[in-house]
């Protein structure tokens, strides 16, 4: 049995290496091929449970005449893959006879370097026509002229056989609404889209898959990384991709009225659109392989409203609202990394192709690109904005952070040509932000405009409870009050306009939050929380006190970023108080315990500087140890 075994196999045609992601594209490539007359060895097919998988792949790899590799981004960073396209590399280096075939389904052809990639490959990519693709997969595996042996049978009056076979993975859904154009300039967010397809991916295997819900800031990408999704893994979504605006209920409803005409689920017009938001909901529940997008969030009770108690697609959810509790599961987008962020600003402005590298860029363009996208902390948004001025006035990226740097805020409330998929600028859409958070807390807005003079990356809770006292009538007794300050906190959190670290009892402000945040205040307010962060700093920063010297080291050390911006305010505006001086000495006196003492001597002479210009120099040979 078994050697019949070994002579069955070592009579197929083609190995048919591939990750798991592209298994639908290898399922229709093997099915295209045995109905072409072609034998195959696939691992969803033929490799049952029980078996060695190592071995068997082996097995396939010496038994099978050639190998095609199923080529994708993913592929070409597997793990067994590399070995089984090795083996068959390894039987035909020169190519001469064909063992190993590439076949190019989604585009990752800048990725295909060294040894795979000097091999001739089938495309696929961008057919959306089963037959035409059918038609260059067979025509690229014959290596021989494919006239039949016997004449074609006259067609006239044969009827067509209608085989039950795997879908064309290239054919788009058969409904699909998505209300977005694939961005040709998306750069980045592999890791993201990666975990997101897994996790979708391996709850097939329970009965209703969590929505997951991608969160951030305003202009932060996750509209744009829900559209590259639709857009990437449409084959796994056969019957149907769905997109609700789900801002509000009224939005939600007039969206679903749009879904349940393009599923044919209105006979006629019905006028009571909860008896249409039924007809969905049924939908749903009946079928299977579909994916919901609801954009935009505020409320996440609405999309409970209308989703059935139990369905077998996936929901995806985009919102600012951290706190996604049970209705899903959080995937928080974080801003770009410096590199990532040039190379998109470098694409958006047409510097670079879409498809580029961004070593094909100039040392002198990936070094601008490079500070621009740090000055805007990442924020696609920021970018692309800065790339569309770039693309549409001509002008170069020198020229551009010079321009950001003298005209700051005129740059960040131009949008630049219409954009359908996000009309509004940066500080637009921040500003509405800040108007809902106001009318929702004042307090909660009073913390934020106080958090805009703060260092941005590790704000302590202590700056803000400890220093309650300094920062102002509306704040002060919230932020002295655990429970109502919590509350103020949610109002930005539900916003994402800050993050919270509960372990470290940290927060965080985007730098460009801060930005918008100072421009929209006039010269006084400035001012106003400029004064009031010093003196909340003050006194949170403690004297240095040997007698207990690691706790207070440790206070210290977790405030010194905040003293260290607060002394650049201090110069900034001139400030010259009592405070001031003690707030520039126990930072000074600290950096030098510290071994800083380069550091730390500007900031003394500057504090007793102010103390002998306040007090006079009668008063400091009073001065306590510990000011």
């Amino acid at each position: 049995m078994e050697s019949n075994r070994v002579i069955q196999r070592s009579r197929k045609d083609f190995f048919i290496s591939y990750t798991g992601t592209d298994q639908n594209w290898a399922e229709w490539i093997a099915w295209q091929l045995e109905e072409a007359g072609y034998s195959t060895i696939l691992q969803a097919w033929d490799i049952r449970p029980g078996s060695n998988f190592v071995l068997e792949m082996d097995n396939a790899t010496q038994e099978a005449e050639r190998t095609i590799t199923v080529l994708s981004p993913e592929y070409l960073n597997g793990s067994y893959t590399k070995a089984e396209w090795a083996a068959a590399f390894r039987r035909d280096p020169t190519g001469e006879q064909g063992i190993l075939l590439p076949i190019h389904v989604r585009e990752c052809k800048h990725q295909l370097t060294g040894l795979l990639g000097s091999i001739a490959y089938i495309d696929l990519v961008g057919l959306d026509d089963m037959l035409v693709a059918c038609d260059v997969l067979l025509t690229g595996i014959r290596r021989e002229r494919a006239k039949p042996v016997a004449p074609p049978r006259f067609p006239a009056g044969i009827q067509p056989s209608l085989p039950e076979q795997p879908r064309f993975p290239g054919a788009f859904p058969r409904a699909w609404i998505v209300p977005y154009q694939r961005n040709p300039f998306f750069t980045g967010r592999e890791e993201v889209l990666k975990n997101l397809y897994d996790a979708l991916r391996v709850g097939k295997m329970v009965a209703v898959v969590q929505p997951r819900a991608l969160s951030g800031l305003g202009g932060i990408g996750k509209t744009q990384t829900a559209v590259e999704y639709a857009y990437r893994y449409y084959s796994d979504y056969p019957e149907a991709i769905l997109w609700a605006r789900a801002d509000s209920r009224e939005g939600l409803v007039a969206d679903f009225v749009a879904i349940a005409r393009e599923l044919n689920l209105l006979e006629e017009e019905v006028q009571d659109q909860n008896r249409v938001v039924d007809a969905v909901k049924r939908w749903l529940k009946d079928h299977t392989n579909w994916l919901l997008i609801f954009d935009n969030v505020e409320d996440l009770t609405v999309i409970k409203s209308v989703l059935p108690s139990a369905y077998r697609g996936h929901i995806l959810v985009t919102t600012r609202i951290q706190a996604t509790g049970e209705v899903a599961r959080g995937v928080e987008i974080e801003k770009m990394e410096p590199e990532e962020g040039a190379l998109f600003l470098l694409r958006r402005a047409s510097i670079l192709a879409p498809d580029a590298l961004l070593t094909t860029a100039s040392e002198a363009d990936r070094t601008k690109a490079h500070k621009i996208s740090q000055v805007m902390g990442g924020l696609p948004l920021a970018l692309d904005q800065a790339g569309a001025y770039v693309e549409e006035t001509g002008c170069s990226l020198s020229d551009y952070l010079d321009f950001f740097e003298q005209r700051r805020e005129n740059l960040l409330r131009r949008r630049g040509p219409p954009s359908s998929d996000h009309p509004e600028s940066v500080a637009t859409t921040w500003s509405l932000s800040f108007e809902k958070v106001e009318r929702a807390n004042p307090a909660a807005s009073e913390l934020l405009r106080f958090c805009a003079f703060l260092h941005p990356d590790a704000i302590p809770e202590e700056v803000i409870t400890e220093g309650a006292p300094a920062l102002g009538p509306t704040l002060e007794p919230i932020a002295a009050d655990l429970p109502e300050l919590n509350e103020a906190i949610g109002i930005l959190l539900r916003f994402s306009l800050v993050r919270r670290n509960r372990g470290t009892k940290l927060f965080s402000i985007h730098r460009l939050v801060q930005v918008v945040l100072k421009d929209d205040m006039d010269k006084e307010l400035q001012r106003l929380w400029v004064e009031r962060t010093v003196r909340a700093v003050t006194r949170t920063f403690p004297d240095v006190d040997y007698t207990h010297w690691l706790t207070i080291a440790t206070r210290c050390q977790r405030c010194l970023p905040q003293a260290l911006v607060c002394t650049k305010l201090i110069n900034q505006e001139q400030m010259r108080n009592p405070e001031v001086a003690a707030l520039l000495f126990r930072t000074g006196y600290y950096l030098d315990i510290c071994g800083q003492s380069r550091e730390a001597e500007p900031l003394l002479r500057r504090a007793l500087a102010i103390r002998e210009q306040v007090l006079g120099t009668q008063e400091l040979l009073t001065i306590p140890d510990s000011w």
